[in-house]
Formats: C-alpha cells, sequence, structure tokens
C-alpha cells in the first residue's frame, strides 16, 4: 500500500503537473503551426498567453513556507493545470481533426464512375438477387472499357444475370418503363439521355446495385500567389447526393474571379443549357453535358469559350450546401421579392435568414419565377455570396474546424491545402472588406435537336446572347487588371 501511494505522490507533484501544461501547451502550438492559419503576430500572443498561464499555474504551485495556505494553494494550482492541459489537449484535438479535413478537401485529383443497375420503383426487383436469371440491358457504345470491367463486376457479384447491349439510351430507358426489360446497369452520369422522354425518370427508379470505377486525373490546376496574384475558379454544382467526385452533369457553373490586392470577387454565372461547344466533341450541346467528360472537360469547355484562363475547380454537390451553411451557423440573404418555392417554403422581400434546408430550397427554386433558370442562378449567387461575406467575419476563427468538418466528402478543389490557409491567414490578419460583384451571360431559349451527346432528341437549349457574353468577358478581364467594374 505505501509502495502505491508513493507512486501516487510521484505523479502528482506540482512538477510532473506543470511538466504535462507545458508539453500539452507544446503540441497545441504544433498543431496550429502545421495548418498555417494564424498569422505570426497572433502565434506570438498565443504563446505568451500559454507561457502566461503556464507561470499562473506555476507560482500558485510552488512550495511556500507557511504549511497550511500552501496545502490549499497547491490543490486549487493542481487542479487548474490539469483543467487547463485537457482544454488545451481537446483544442490541439479539435484543430489536428481540422487540418485533415483540409487535407482530404483539397488536392483533388481523382474521379468516380457510378454504374448501377436500375430498376423501376413499382417492381418486384429490390435487390440484386432478386434478378437471377433475368437479363439486363446494358450500353456499350460510350467508354467500352469501364462497361466490360462493371459487367465483370456485375456477374462476379450474380453470376446467373445475363446482359443484352443496346445502342440507344432512350431505347433503354422506353424498355424500362414498358418492361421489355427487367432492369439497365447504366452510367449514372447519362441520367439526361435516360430522361428526356421520361421527365420523372429519377422518381420513377430504384438503384439497387452500383459499381464504382475510381480513377487518378491529371492535375490541370496553373498555381499562382493566391495572397499576390488575381485567379479565377470554376465551381461546379453536381446534379447529385452522392460522392463529390462522381462523373456527373454540372447544373451549377460559376467562375469566381478573385483580386486579392484590390479584394475584388467577381461571380460569372454561366445557364446550365448555355449552347457551347465541348472540348471533348468539338461539337455543340448543352454545358451541363460537359461532365459527362469529367471535370478537365467542362474547365476546358469553359476555357474556350470564354478565353480565359481558369486557375482552379472546385466541385460541390447539393449535401454540401447544406452542411456549410448549418456550420456556420446560417446565412442572411436579400432577396429582391416574396415568393413561395416549390415546398412551401416562404421567403419574403428583404433579409433572410436561412439554415441549410431554406437555404437549398432558396437556390434551387424557379418555378416561382416568369424567368425560371435566369433567377435560380442569380439566386445560387446571392446564396454564395452569403457564405462568402460569413466566412470573412470572425466567424472563420470560432466554427474554421466545424466549417472544414460540414464539407468533408461534399466538397472538394484542385487548389493546395496551403493556397487555403495562405487566403484564411490573410483575412484573418486584415479582416478585410471584399467588394462583391455578380454577373450573368444571358441569352434566349430555344427547342431543337443536335446536341452533340443527344442528337436526336428535341431538347431545350439557350442560345447565348452575343453583347453578354462580351459584357462578362470584359468584366473578367477588368477584374483581373484590378480595375472597377459596374
Amino acid at each position: 500500500m505505501s509502495k502505491k501511494k508513493n507512486i501516487i505522490q510521484k505523479i502528482t507533484q506540482w512538477k510532473v503537473i506543470l511538466g504535462i501544461q507545458l508539453l500539452v501547451s507544446l503540441v497545441l502550438i504544433g498543431f496550429i503551426l502545421k495548418l498555417g492559419v494564424l498569422p505570426m503576430l497572433y502565434m506570438i500572443i498565443l504563446i505568451v498567453l500559454l507561457l502566461l498561464v503556464c507561470l499562473g499555474t506555476f507560482l500558485l504551485m510552488r512550495p511556500s513556507k507557511v504549511k497550511e495556505q500552501a496545502k490549499i494553494r497547491v490543490i486549487i494550482g493542481k487542479v487548474i493545470s490539469l483543467l487547463v492541459s485537457l482544454f488545451l489537449l481537446i483544442a490541439s484535438l479539435y484543430i489536428a481533426k481540422g487540418d485533415s479535413t483540409l487535407g482530404t478537401i483539397t488536392g483533388a485529383n481523382e474521379q468516380t464512375t457510378r454504374i448501377s443497375v436500375i430498376t423501376l420503383k413499382d417492381s418486384n426487383y429490390k435487390k440484386l438477387s432478386d434478378l437471377k436469371d433475368k437479363t439486363v440491358e446494358v450500353n456499350m457504345t460510350g467508354e467500352a472499357d469501364k462497361m466490360k470491367e462493371a459487367v465483370t463486376a456485375l456477374q462476379k457479384e450474380e453470376s446467373s444475370i445475363k446482359t443484352k447491349e443496346v445502342n440507344e439510351y432512350e431505347t433503354m430507358a422506353t424498355d424500362l418503363y414498358s418492361k421489355k426489360t427487367s432492369a439497365i446497369y447504366v452510367n449514372e452520369a447519362y441520367f439526361a439521355v435516360l430522361e428526356a422522354n421520361h421527365e420523372n425518370f429519377e422518381n420513377d427508379i430504384d438503384i439497387i446495385w452500383t459499381y464504382e470505377i475510381i480513377e487518378k486525373t491529371q492535375d490541370i490546376s496553373k498555381e499562382v500567389s493566391v495572397t499576390k496574384d488575381p485567379f479565377i475558379v470554376y465551381i461546379s454544382g453536381i446534379d447529385t447526393y452522392g460522392k463529390v467526385s462522381t462523373v456527373s452533369r454540372t447544373d451549377v457553373n460559376m467562375l469566381v474571379t478573385v483580386n486579392p490586392t484590390t479584394k475584388q470577387i467577381l461571380m460569372t454565372s454561366i445557364p446550365r443549357d448555355y449552347y457551347v461547344t465541348l472540348a471533348n466533341k468539338g461539337k455543340k450541346d448543352k454545358l451541363t453535358h460537359s461532365g459527362l467528360g469529367g471535370i478537365e472537360n467542362t474547365v476546358k469547355t469553359v476555357e474556350n469559350f470564354m478565353n480565359v484562363e481558369i486557375n482552379y475547380y472546385a466541385r460541390v454537390n447539393f449535401t454540401s450546401l447544406i452542411k456549410m451553411v448549418d456550420a456556420l451557423g446560417g446565412i442572411d440573404v436579400e432577396s429582391d421579392r416574396a415568393f413561395t418555392a416549390f415546398d412551401g417554403s416562404t421567403f419574403k422581400k428583404g433579409i433572410n435568414h436561412l439554415n441549410g434546408d431554406k437555404a437549398l430550397v432558396f437556390s434551387r427554386e424557379r418555378h416561382a419565377f416568369a424567368d425560371g433558370d435566369n433567377e435560380r442562378v442569380f439566386h445560387q449567387q446571392l446564396v454564395l455570396t452569403a457564405m462568402i461575406k460569413k466566412m470573412m467575419s470572425p466567424t472563420i476563427i470560432t466554427n474554421y474546424s466545424s466549417i472544414l468538418n460540414s464539407i468533408n466528402g461534399s466538397f472538394e478543389t484542385n487548389m493546395k491545402s496551403s493556397d487555403i490557409t495562405s487566403l484564411l491567414q490573410m483575412q484573418i490578419s486584415d479582416m478585410a472588406s471584399w467588394e462583391i460583384a455578380q454577373k450573368q451571360l444571358s441569352g434566349s431559349g430555344k427547342v431543337m435537336t443536335g446536341g452533340a451527346y443527344m442528337p436526336n432528341n428535341n431538347l431545350y437549349y439557350m442560345i447565348p446572347n452575343d453583347s453578354s457574353v462580351v459584357e462578362n468577358k470584359a468584366a473578367i478581364q477588368s477584374i483581373l487588371k484590378g480595375q472597377p467594374i459596374e
């Protein structure tokens, strides 16, 4: 018993407890330095504060000639020191987790192709085994190598399933609806083609099994010093709730031009149905269909069309918007009119405080407006502007880890983590206010055939307004040169 008591006495000596506090303080400083978000002045202030806390606990715990006073003071000092150590340890873990998340969302270098077995919702086929001895239609005309790999994986999972090749996606959808086939096995990126003649396709079907092909992609970033040089980020909003690296249509297409010297940001939105020449096809189609060729194809398509060099891209999906807005504690969006959205949500004219779900509804609504898609694009810009303003406030200091965690898996960019932290460090250092402008390209709607991906289908396209294109190109160049824009 005396030996155990002796060990406890040694462990609870003031030197040991103070040593633990010093060690945890150093760990915290190390993690913050590794993250690289705090400016040097803030780091110096933090180090001084930690040293003062250590000095304070030392003065409380140090031996005293008056034994009775020393006893109480030492106990209080030890308790305070242990509590401080616990707090610093939690803070270190919190920052380490944020640093880890930052690493996963930056330096994007892969894409995911999802090939799924699809059945009708009102059918009896709810799992792969239900298709035993059945024939499933496949289309091998697109990316044949990937489909061969996917078919092999499917038959490995359920060997009795047979496949039948069909050359047209529209035929596959029609066969599914008419029950000519039990199921179809397709790349989810081609949902746009499948729903061409079936408006409620995604609501009418079940995805009962999926095979994912993950590929490494080339680094197409064009690096600059993001705190000194102007740069352009292409933001792609994909129409899926799944993995953000999934090859899919691009429903949101926005160029964000940033000039860190003049503190200007210009958001330029391009409508999803804009009729442009796709880089991988050399033919015209909807801009949204460029995403079927991967993010690199969309970036190249937009670069060619807008005659700009895109430095970085960021991919988000609908899930990320909800999570990020909630992590920010909600956002304040100013609507220029009152309206009721498709789900019954109401928005007033003026400032609306929105949580993640409401921000998503606000940014997706188009049926409530005569101008449809153009108004939706404008609302997307309003939501993004509100998010940027919130992130440039002191919120970024108190909520940075929860913000990073909220978008893990649903946001990614090919920017380096050091670029992100440099921008954060710059903003924390000067807390500057930014001038944020919004513009969008306009056009006129037209229903016609001849698109690169669906040449035989009558589809809606937006024909670019030439003067609008010229105006928006000039506005981007003005920001890059540090000039004011209207």
